[in-house]
């Protein structure tokens, strides 16, 4: 053994004190692919559960039932308020593929109108009450129990409807000259313009369509109409994607006999907006033409892509005008 003193060891570095350990830390990659996995498993339970609790019961004598119901109420449309019911309904009923019933603007135009839920679901505790819109909720006149499907007619007073701009289109115009017309669609310098069917804010919605450049403006002539005692319309934004890639605006301005009565601007987050202009402050018992122009369009008509801002896609402008007469004039009562 020697006998040599020994070198003294160099010193240690103090050890660092333990990180916190987080949430994320505490779940393996492999153990959130496991719990990500439950979920989707979960999910799928649920949505089999479903499927087999209401398909097992809803009967195909039941759709037959439902259509001998509504034979006898011509016009009147059925609305399916069950998202999840309306394929098969359509399927079925003939009265629910209509324009109507698929794709309404409101439910003020409707004097009658029917309402097919499942029998355990309540149809004014959903977006239905939104349609509404201030109004109060409709009579219920009559009410069936189909097997597991609740068929109820509902009534309500409404004025009559004396224009509409899907059905009133003269013509399509912007700065740079009049749209060429063919099968109810307008191609323009700056973009096109139709009646179409369009998802706004999750619903489908059936209204004149307008994809135009930033900043354009379209003049859509409506030619005389009468006014009657109110104008009501909505306008929104299509397409959720574009949505999402865009911010615009939209600017209507509502002109009658050549001078401004109405101006509204819009952002695409509002949803399906309403509004709404009061023509008259007494009735003309002989109602006169009048005539009419709507202008309308968007700030920017793009949208953002990864690349940056792009002119096509273009944002869809979603718009739709009604003139109604107020019930008091002689309107039919439900």
């Amino acid at each position: 053994m020697s006998d040599e003193p020994h070198a003294p060891a160099p010193a240690s570095e103090p050890e660092a004190p333990p990180r916190p350990t987080s949430v994320v830390q505490l779940i393996r990659p492999n153990s959130a692919v496991i719990l990500l996995g439950l979920l989707c498993a979960l999910a799928l339970i649920e949505s089999i559960a479903a499927f087999l609790e209401y398909r097992e019961r809803i009967d195909e004598r039941d759709w037959e039932v439902v259509e001998q119901l509504l034979e006898a109420h011509e016009g009147e449309p059925l609305i399916v308020v069950s998202d999840w019911l309306g394929p098969s309904a359509r399927m079925h009923v003939a009265r629910a593929r209509s324009w109507d019933s698929l794709a309404f603007p409101d439910l003020r135009g409707f004097s009658k109108f029917w309402l097919l839920t499942h029998a355990r679901e309540r149809p004014w505790r959903g977006p239905l009450r939104a349609e509404l819109e201030g109004l109060p909720r409709p009579l219920l006149v009559k009410a069936y129990r189909v097997g597991e499907l609740s068929l109820n007619e509902y009534a309500q007073v409404v004025g009559t409807v004396d224009f509409s701009l899907l059905d009133s289109i003269h013509g399509v115009s912007t700065a740079r000259g009049p749209c060429s017309e063919s099968g109810g669609q307008y191609r323009c310098k700056d973009g096109r313009v139709g009646v179409r069917v369009l998802e706004i804010d999750y619903r489908a919605r059936r209204c004149l369509a307008l994809e135009l450049d930033d900043g354009v403006m379209a003049s859509i002539d409506l030619g005389e109409v009468v006014l009657g005692d109110r104008i009501h319309g909505h306008v929104g934004f299509g397409d959720f994607n574009a949505r999402l890639r865009a911010d615009p605006s939209a600017r209507l301005e509502l002109w009658i006999d050549g001078a401004i009565a109405g101006r509204w601007v819009f952002s695409d987050d509002q949803g399906w907006a309403a509004f709404a202009l009061a023509v008259a402050a007494k009735r003309d018992p002989q109602p006169n033409l009048h005539k009419v122009e709507l202008r309308v369009g968007t700030t920017v008509g793009g949208t953002w892509q990864r690349e940056g801002h792009r002119s096509t896609p273009t944002n869809t402008l979603c718009v739709e005008l009604r003139g109604f007469t107020d019930p008091g004039s002689g309107a039919p009562q439900p």
